[in-house]
């Protein structure tokens, strides 16, 4: 019995470890593919803007963003074309900008000047806590992928939610330049090292090298970009104009909707093409799909939807079927509740389902219907504080309740963007030639910047506004000392903090309406001082199970400065299989007895 039962015990060892081993292989082969597995988490597909122009030969003074390309999304990931590290300046004490630019010494010098004249803009008009920081990248697109008309984009480095705070709605996503002022809590640990990414084409300089001469390192003498130091040719775009466009996406003027299953370039659309049937009906205008991604097959599964951004909260949308307007953060929270899981969430049956579900596909074939007329979505500005410029002027007051985005012919026929909200993160064309023209779809051509201003502002009347400012001042006193018989006035000089009120007239390249949209997603400005500790009108979202299952990778700040991702709340799991377990549990019952 002795001898049996060793060999039985020998047989089941020998068993265990030759499962053992399998077992470890099969686990080494599953993190190799989860090391090159990536989540949709927050950035990939609600953060990217991507500006292009149209690739036609068209010689009109302006140029569409919105032309349909193909951009690899490796050259998102700019910093990996550059070997040196980025010249750093500090325009205020609380802006930042990072520049990577390595195409030529004095054009880099050009691009840097222009850089820093932006984000003074910026700094003029908008005020901050905490520091930004905005990295631009200025390098030829062509070194990834080929898209010569394609003058940049800009997007925020990451993206949060921000939880139990008064001055915050936790329905939906921040961008984290805004998250940083909003969010009580300073360990820089919670951030990335930069919270805007500006990328930039020189290929647009580039192509004017057959209407201009080259300098001796072969760079266009006058290329497509303007830098303010001459005259602009009619070929020309004021570079300081691109970048502040890019500058205002990525602080939050980026939308999440997008037809994400239908865009032609879309890796959705390509995984679906000719498995969904008919293809119209992946005509849809959904949320950021929440998914993940294997790179060696490309995305997969979607279990569900990504909250909107918090740009996304102020839209309204005319549905010209009904006669009627809705406030698209119900449609959002709708499509939220619809989730699924294992095999359900791979693409194809992900896409089945939703579209069998007739309530939620059937609003988002809605949305992308209206949204493909012009003029069917507006951006409905927050109630105002009776202290706020937009107030107190009259014609601020009775011009911007709200601002007409950009819908209609652009965004159905140049769909190429399967990325968040390229034509409605734009205002309509009809802002063109007003204050706002900054963030129109359309760069105008062979204007600077400053006429460009000039000539919006020379419409409206004056806008008037006070800063008032601690300096310290210098204060002299008067008094009479006696020494013996006689008495002598003393002058005694001391430094003091008081304020100081200067009233200044707005005429920034950033117009009222659009200052007005970034007061109204959170920022304090010069119009509206808020100190950012304005309490806030919250939604209410229904509760739904697709919260627990599609929050993951999303990471969530409250205001008692604790940071979490929902993945790291889940318990432990073990890494070997049911079997295994239960096999190894009946040897060791099996050895003690």
């Amino acid at each position: 019995m002795y001898s049996t039962s060793l060999i039985l015990l020998l047989l089941l060892i020998t068993l265990y470890l030759t499962l053992a081993q399998e077992e470890l292989e099969s686990i080494l082969k599953r993190k190799d593919v989860e090391e090159t597995t990536t989540s949709s988490g927050l950035t990939p597909l609600t953060t990217n803007i991507e500006i292009t122009t149209s690739t036609t030969d068209d010689t009109s003074d302006s140029d569409s963003e919105e032309a349909a390309q193909s951009m690899n999304q490796d050259i998102y990931n700019s910093k990996d074309l550059f070997k040196k590290e980025p010249s750093v300046t500090n325009v205020t004490n609380l802006v930042q900008v990072k520049l990577y630019c390595e195409v030529d010494t004095a054009l880099c010098s050009e691009v840097e000047t222009v850089l820093i004249a932006a984000a003074n803009e910026f700094a003029k008009v908008v005020n901050l806590k905490t520091r930004i920081i905005f990295q631009t990248s200025y390098y030829s697109f062509c070194v990834n992928q080929c898209a010569n008309s394609t003058y940049g984009w800009g997007s925020p480095s990451s993206q949060f939610t921000l939880i139990s705070l008064n001055e915050a709605d936790s329905n939906f996503i921040y961008p984290q330049a805004l998250a940083k002022q909003l969010a009580q809590f300073t360990d820089s640990s919670n951030w990335a090292n930069y919270d805007v990414a500006i990328d930039i084409n020189h290929d647009i300089h580039m192509n004017a090298a057959n209407q201009t001469g080259l300098n001796t390192t072969s760079i266009p003498l006058q290329g497509g970009f303007y830098f303010g130091n001459d005259t602009i040719q009619d070929y020309q775009i004021d570079l300081e104009y691109v970048i502040l466009h890019q500058m205002i996406h990525g602080l939050g003027m980026v939308s999440s909707w997008a037809p994400y299953f239908s865009d032609t370039t879309s890796p959705f659309q390509k995984l679906l093409s000719g498995l969904i049937t008919p293809e119209d009906s992946l005509k849809i205008m959904t949320p950021s799909p929440h998914w993940y991604v294997r790179h060696a097959t490309g995305p997969a599964y979607i279990t569900g939807f990504q909250p909107n951004l918090i740009f996304d909260k102020f839209l309204y949308l005319f549905i010209s079927a009904r006669n009627q307007t809705i406030w698209l953060g119900e449609y959002g929270f709708d499509m939220q509740g619809f989730c699924v899981q294992d095999n359900e969430a791979f693409i194809v049956n992900f896409m089945n389902a939703f579209l069998n579900n007739a309530t939620q596909s059937t609003k988002a074939k809605t949305i992308y219907v209206s949204m493909s007329m012009s003029k069917t979505m507006t951006f409905e500005f927050s109630p105002l504080s009776s202290q706020s410029v937009y107030y107190t002027n009259a014609y601020l007051n009775q011009t911007y309740k709200s601002m007409q985005l950009m819908t209609g012919v652009i965004s159905k026929q140049n769909e190429g963007y399967y990325r968040p909200g390229i034509s409605t993160s734009h205002v309509d064309d009809s802002y063109m030639g007003t204050p706002d023209f900054l963030m129109t779809h359309t760069f105008v051509k062979g204007k600077a910047l400053a006429d460009l201003v000039q000539e919006g502002y020379s419409q409206i009347p004056d806008i008037e506004y006070n800063v008032t400012t601690t300096v310290p001042t210098n204060i002299t006193t008067y008094h009479n000392v006696t020494v013996g018989n006689h008495t002598v006035l003393n002058a005694t000089l001391t430094t003091e903090e008081r304020n100081v009120t200067v009233q200044y007239k707005y005429k920034s390249p950033i117009g009222p309406g659009i200052l007005r949209i970034l007061e109204t997603i959170g920022y304090s400005t010069v119009l509206t001082n808020t100190n950012y500790s304005a309490s806030i009108i919250k939604t209410t979202k229904p509760d739904t199970t697709c919260d627990d299952t599609n929050s993951n990778d999303f990471q969530s700040r409250s205001d008692d400065s604790s940071t979490t991702t929902a993945l790291s709340l889940a318990q432990p799991q073990s890494e070997f299989s049911p079997v295994f377990s239960v096999f190894v549990l009946l040897t060791l019952i099996w050895i003690i007895q």
